[in-house]
Protein backbone atom coordinates (compact mmCIF):
# COMPACT_ATOMS: atom_id res chain seq x y z
CA UNK A 1 0.00 0.00 0.00
CA UNK A 2 1.26 4.00 -0.85
CA UNK A 3 2.22 6.15 1.65
CA UNK A 4 -0.86 8.50 2.29
CA UNK A 5 -1.34 11.44 4.59
CA UNK A 6 -4.59 10.84 7.11
CA UNK A 7 -6.59 12.94 4.96
CA UNK A 8 -5.87 11.18 1.87
CA UNK A 9 -7.22 8.07 3.91
CA UNK A 10 -9.92 9.75 4.72
CA UNK A 11 -11.28 11.01 1.62
CA UNK A 12 -10.13 7.47 -0.24
CA UNK A 13 -12.05 5.98 2.67
CA UNK A 14 -15.20 8.27 2.07
CA UNK A 15 -15.00 7.79 -1.84
CA UNK A 16 -14.73 4.11 -1.35
CA UNK A 17 -18.49 4.02 0.69
CA UNK A 18 -20.20 6.38 -1.38
CA UNK A 19 -19.34 4.19 -4.69
CA UNK A 20 -20.84 1.21 -2.47
CA UNK A 21 -24.30 3.21 -1.94
CA UNK A 22 -23.86 3.46 2.00
CA UNK A 23 -25.57 6.69 3.36
CA UNK A 24 -23.29 9.31 5.05
CA UNK A 25 -20.29 7.85 3.74
CA UNK A 26 -18.08 10.97 5.03
CA UNK A 27 -19.87 10.32 8.68
CA UNK A 28 -18.33 6.45 8.53
CA UNK A 29 -15.14 7.54 6.92
CA UNK A 30 -14.72 10.03 9.74
CA UNK A 31 -15.97 7.59 12.56
CA UNK A 32 -13.61 5.24 11.05
CA UNK A 33 -10.72 7.32 11.10
CA UNK A 34 -11.34 8.52 14.79
CA UNK A 35 -11.65 4.93 16.08
CA UNK A 36 -8.49 3.12 14.36
CA UNK A 37 -6.63 6.58 14.05
CA UNK A 38 -7.57 8.55 17.33
CA UNK A 39 -7.82 12.00 14.62
CA UNK A 40 -11.39 13.52 14.95
CA UNK A 41 -12.19 16.23 12.51
CA UNK A 42 -10.40 19.15 14.77
CA UNK A 43 -7.29 16.59 14.16
CA UNK A 44 -7.81 15.74 10.38
CA UNK A 45 -8.17 20.02 9.92
CA UNK A 46 -4.73 20.45 11.88
CA UNK A 47 -2.78 17.45 11.11
CA UNK A 48 -4.15 16.03 8.08
CA UNK A 49 -0.96 16.25 6.04
CA UNK A 50 0.77 13.80 7.99
CA UNK A 51 1.72 10.35 6.92
CA UNK A 52 -0.67 7.76 8.37
CA UNK A 53 0.98 4.68 9.96
CA UNK A 54 0.40 2.13 7.05
CA UNK A 55 -0.45 -0.83 10.00
CA UNK A 56 -3.30 1.44 10.89
CA UNK A 57 -4.28 2.11 7.50
CA UNK A 58 -4.59 -1.49 6.67
CA UNK A 59 -6.96 -1.55 10.00
CA UNK A 60 -8.92 1.74 8.10
CA UNK A 61 -9.59 -0.07 4.88
CA UNK A 62 -10.36 -3.44 6.08
CA UNK A 63 -13.59 -1.45 8.20
CA UNK A 64 -14.35 0.50 4.79
CA UNK A 65 -14.47 -3.26 3.20
CA UNK A 66 -16.55 -4.35 5.82
CA UNK A 67 -18.92 -1.32 6.06
CA UNK A 68 -19.20 -1.19 2.38
CA UNK A 69 -20.81 -5.03 2.92
CA UNK A 70 -23.88 -3.08 5.02
CA UNK A 71 -22.88 -3.97 8.47
CA UNK A 72 -23.61 -1.25 10.87
CA UNK A 73 -20.53 1.02 11.70
CA UNK A 74 -21.80 0.49 15.59
CA UNK A 75 -21.01 -3.00 15.16
CA UNK A 76 -17.38 -2.31 13.12
CA UNK A 77 -16.71 0.02 16.34
CA UNK A 78 -17.52 -2.23 18.84
CA UNK A 79 -19.34 0.76 21.03
CA UNK A 80 -21.77 3.81 20.57
CA UNK A 81 -22.68 6.56 22.41
CA UNK A 82 -26.04 7.10 23.64
CA UNK A 83 -27.06 10.34 25.95
CA UNK A 84 -23.58 10.62 27.09
CA UNK A 85 -22.83 6.99 28.23
CA UNK A 86 -21.05 4.81 26.09
CA UNK A 87 -22.41 1.25 25.04
CA UNK A 88 -20.61 -1.96 24.11
CA UNK A 89 -23.00 -3.14 20.90
CA UNK A 90 -22.43 -5.91 18.62
CA UNK A 91 -24.27 -8.85 16.89
CA UNK A 92 -27.10 -9.89 18.78
CA UNK A 93 -27.96 -6.78 20.17
CA UNK A 94 -30.13 -4.00 18.89
CA UNK A 95 -28.12 -0.77 18.14
CA UNK A 96 -29.12 2.68 20.81
CA UNK A 97 -30.62 4.88 18.33
CA UNK A 98 -31.05 8.73 18.92
CA UNK A 99 -35.05 8.21 19.22
CA UNK A 100 -34.54 6.49 22.27
CA UNK A 101 -33.71 9.34 23.97
CA UNK A 102 -37.21 10.63 23.89
CA UNK A 103 -38.75 7.71 25.54
CA UNK A 104 -35.57 7.85 27.92
CA UNK A 105 -35.77 11.52 28.96
CA UNK A 106 -39.94 11.53 29.60
CA UNK A 107 -38.77 8.49 32.03
CA UNK A 108 -36.51 10.14 33.30
CA UNK A 109 -38.85 12.95 33.88
CA UNK A 110 -41.66 11.06 35.18
CA UNK A 111 -39.81 8.77 37.67
CA UNK A 112 -37.89 11.96 39.36
CA UNK A 113 -41.93 12.54 41.13
CA UNK A 114 -40.44 9.45 43.26
CA UNK A 115 -38.08 10.72 46.14
CA UNK A 116 -36.55 6.55 44.88
CA UNK A 117 -37.98 5.60 42.21
CA UNK A 118 -37.88 1.84 41.11
CA UNK A 119 -38.33 1.42 37.58
CA UNK A 120 -38.38 -2.01 35.30
CA UNK A 121 -37.11 -1.41 32.05
CA UNK A 122 -38.35 -4.42 29.74
CA UNK A 123 -36.99 -5.29 26.43
CA UNK A 124 -33.72 -4.44 27.99
CA UNK A 125 -31.37 -4.90 25.02
CA UNK A 126 -28.19 -3.01 25.23
CA UNK A 127 -29.70 -1.41 28.38
CA UNK A 128 -28.95 1.99 26.89
CA UNK A 129 -32.38 3.13 28.51
CA UNK A 130 -31.75 1.39 32.12
CA UNK A 131 -28.30 2.35 32.34
CA UNK A 132 -29.00 5.80 31.54
CA UNK A 133 -31.92 6.09 33.97
CA UNK A 134 -29.30 4.62 36.59
CA UNK A 135 -26.55 6.84 36.40
CA UNK A 136 -28.89 9.98 35.65
CA UNK A 137 -31.15 9.23 38.87
CA UNK A 138 -28.75 7.67 41.47
CA UNK A 139 -31.02 6.86 44.08
CA UNK A 140 -33.15 5.03 41.59
CA UNK A 141 -33.80 0.72 41.36
CA UNK A 142 -33.61 -0.22 37.96
CA UNK A 143 -34.65 -3.38 36.80
CA UNK A 144 -33.69 -4.56 33.31
CA UNK A 145 -35.56 -7.31 31.70
CA UNK A 146 -34.02 -9.15 28.15
CA UNK A 147 -34.45 -12.84 26.64
CA UNK A 148 -31.83 -13.00 24.19
CA UNK A 149 -28.48 -14.62 25.89
CA UNK A 150 -26.61 -12.57 23.55
CA UNK A 151 -28.31 -9.26 24.18
CA UNK A 152 -28.23 -10.21 28.02
CA UNK A 153 -24.28 -10.59 27.82
CA UNK A 154 -23.95 -7.02 26.28
CA UNK A 155 -26.46 -5.78 28.97
CA UNK A 156 -24.69 -6.71 31.88
CA UNK A 157 -21.20 -5.51 30.55
CA UNK A 158 -22.55 -1.97 29.85
CA UNK A 159 -23.95 -2.10 33.23
CA UNK A 160 -20.22 -2.85 34.38
CA UNK A 161 -18.70 -0.31 31.60
CA UNK A 162 -20.89 2.43 33.17
CA UNK A 163 -20.47 1.69 37.06
CA UNK A 164 -24.03 1.16 37.06
CA UNK A 165 -24.50 -0.58 40.49
CA UNK A 166 -27.98 0.14 40.75
CA UNK A 167 -29.27 -1.74 37.85
CA UNK A 168 -30.45 -5.30 38.26
CA UNK A 169 -30.05 -7.76 35.78
CA UNK A 170 -32.47 -10.46 35.06
CA UNK A 171 -32.96 -12.91 32.10
CA UNK A 172 -37.35 -13.36 31.36
CA UNK A 173 -39.57 -12.99 28.96
CA UNK A 174 -42.26 -10.51 28.80
CA UNK A 175 -44.86 -12.24 27.79
CA UNK A 176 -44.60 -14.92 30.39
CA UNK A 177 -42.29 -14.26 33.20
CA UNK A 178 -44.55 -11.10 34.96
CA UNK A 179 -45.95 -13.42 37.82
CA UNK A 180 -42.72 -13.27 39.21
CA UNK A 181 -42.64 -10.01 40.22
CA UNK A 182 -45.13 -8.44 42.98
CA UNK A 183 -47.97 -6.15 42.30
CA UNK A 184 -47.82 -2.37 42.65
CA UNK A 185 -43.83 -2.80 42.80
CA UNK A 186 -42.97 -0.21 40.28
CA UNK A 187 -43.25 3.60 39.89
CA UNK A 188 -41.96 3.21 36.27
CA UNK A 189 -41.81 0.69 33.08
CA UNK A 190 -40.36 1.51 30.35
CA UNK A 191 -39.99 -0.31 27.17
CA UNK A 192 -38.59 0.21 23.79
CA UNK A 193 -40.07 -2.61 22.06
CA UNK A 194 -39.62 -4.65 18.83
CA UNK A 195 -42.14 -3.20 16.85
CA UNK A 196 -41.79 -3.44 13.09
CA UNK A 197 -44.46 -5.08 11.65
CA UNK A 198 -43.14 -8.34 10.55
CA UNK A 199 -43.48 -8.29 6.71
CA UNK A 200 -42.16 -4.65 6.57
CA UNK A 201 -38.24 -6.17 8.07
CA UNK A 202 -36.66 -7.29 4.78
CA UNK A 203 -37.40 -4.03 3.20
CA UNK A 204 -35.93 -2.11 5.28
CA UNK A 205 -32.52 -0.65 4.72
CA UNK A 206 -29.57 -3.24 4.31
CA UNK A 207 -28.11 -2.56 8.10
CA UNK A 208 -30.76 -4.11 9.87
CA UNK A 209 -30.63 -7.04 8.36
CA UNK A 210 -27.34 -7.82 11.07
CA UNK A 211 -29.52 -6.90 13.92
CA UNK A 212 -31.37 -9.41 15.63
CA UNK A 213 -34.83 -9.91 14.13
CA UNK A 214 -36.29 -10.59 17.83
CA UNK A 215 -35.48 -7.12 18.50
CA UNK A 216 -37.37 -5.67 15.39
CA UNK A 217 -40.51 -8.03 14.73
CA UNK A 218 -43.08 -6.50 16.35
CA UNK A 219 -45.87 -8.82 14.81
CA UNK A 220 -48.11 -8.90 11.92
CA UNK A 221 -49.33 -5.35 12.89
CA UNK A 222 -46.32 -4.20 15.05
CA UNK A 223 -48.38 -3.73 18.24
CA UNK A 224 -47.78 -7.51 19.65
CA UNK A 225 -45.60 -5.90 22.20
CA UNK A 226 -47.61 -3.06 22.98
CA UNK A 227 -50.63 -5.46 23.66
CA UNK A 228 -48.79 -8.17 25.83
CA UNK A 229 -46.42 -5.49 28.45
CA UNK A 230 -49.72 -2.97 28.87
CA UNK A 231 -52.01 -5.82 29.48
CA UNK A 232 -49.78 -8.38 31.97
CA UNK A 233 -47.40 -6.10 33.82
CA UNK A 234 -50.10 -2.94 34.27
CA UNK A 235 -50.73 -4.27 37.46
CA UNK A 236 -46.63 -4.29 38.31
CA UNK A 237 -46.64 -0.64 38.38
CA UNK A 238 -48.00 1.66 41.47
CA UNK A 239 -51.49 3.38 41.46
CA UNK A 240 -49.95 6.29 39.96
CA UNK A 241 -47.15 5.39 37.73
CA UNK A 242 -46.21 5.47 34.76
CA UNK A 243 -45.86 3.53 31.68
CA UNK A 244 -43.32 4.89 28.91
CA UNK A 245 -43.59 3.88 25.37
CA UNK A 246 -41.03 4.25 22.41
CA UNK A 247 -43.52 3.94 19.54
CA UNK A 248 -42.82 3.72 15.71
CA UNK A 249 -44.49 6.16 13.09
CA UNK A 250 -48.04 6.11 13.72
CA UNK A 251 -48.01 3.80 16.09
CA UNK A 252 -48.59 6.36 19.02
CA UNK A 253 -52.50 6.14 18.72
CA UNK A 254 -53.13 2.38 18.82
CA UNK A 255 -50.88 1.87 21.82
CA UNK A 256 -52.92 5.02 23.32
CA UNK A 257 -56.28 2.91 22.65
CA UNK A 258 -54.59 -0.23 24.11
CA UNK A 259 -53.27 1.74 27.27
CA UNK A 260 -56.21 3.31 27.40
CA UNK A 261 -58.53 0.03 27.74
CA UNK A 262 -56.29 -1.45 30.10
CA UNK A 263 -57.03 1.86 32.68
CA UNK A 264 -54.22 3.99 32.16
CA UNK A 265 -55.46 7.91 32.12
CA UNK A 266 -53.85 10.91 31.04
CA UNK A 267 -51.78 9.93 28.15
CA UNK A 268 -49.67 11.74 26.09
CA UNK A 269 -46.74 11.68 23.53
CA UNK A 270 -43.32 13.59 23.21
CA UNK A 271 -42.47 14.57 19.82
CA UNK A 272 -39.12 13.56 17.99
CA UNK A 273 -37.04 15.98 15.81
CA UNK A 274 -39.00 15.05 12.87
CA UNK A 275 -42.16 15.47 14.52
CA UNK A 276 -43.37 11.95 15.26
CA UNK A 277 -45.16 11.29 18.23
CA UNK A 278 -41.99 8.96 19.38
CA UNK A 279 -43.04 8.30 23.08
CA UNK A 280 -46.44 7.31 24.09
CA UNK A 281 -47.04 7.70 28.21
CA UNK A 282 -49.67 7.26 30.80
CA UNK A 283 -50.42 6.78 34.08
CA UNK A 284 -52.15 3.90 35.76
CA UNK A 285 -55.57 4.61 37.91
Amino acid sequence: MAEMTLTEVYRSGKAELEAAGVPDADVDSLCLLEHIFGADRTALILHGDRLADSALCRRFFSAVDERKTGRPLQYIIGKWNFMGFDFYVGEGVLIPRDDTEIAAEKAIELAKAAARPRVLDLCSGSGAIAVTLARLLPESDVTALELSDKALAFLEKNVKLNDAANVTVIKGDVTKDFDSFEDESFDLIVSNPPYIITKQIDTLQRELAFEPRMALDGGEDGLFFYREITKKWKTKLRHGGALVYETGEDEHEPVAACMAENGFERIGFELDLQGFKRATFGFRV
